[in-house]
């Protein structure tokens, strides 16, 4: 199948996200800023297709770093 060099950056980007997401290292908007041509929603859609499930937290501390990590990016 050709791709256009485009094309496959897009998806090495999209591969990588996924990755980084499963691994806890990207929140899901993170990781649809990084490939750029997606909202959350349609990176959780991308990441359905590839059998990775959403991330949850097994207790609210979890959820607090999360959140406390994002602030700092974002400060």
């Amino acid at each position: 199948m050709y791709q256009s060099p485009d094309q496959f950056a897009r998806l090495l980007k999209l591969n990588t996200a996924i990755d980084l997401y499963r691994q806890g290292r990207f929140s899901a908007r993170a990781a649809a800023e990084f490939v750029g041509d997606l909202d959350r929603y349609e990176f959780l859609y991308e990441c359905r297709q590839r059998g990775v499930e959403p991330q949850t937290y097994e207790n609210s501390d979890e959820l607090q770093t999360e959140i406390d990590m994002l602030a700092k990016e974002l400060a």
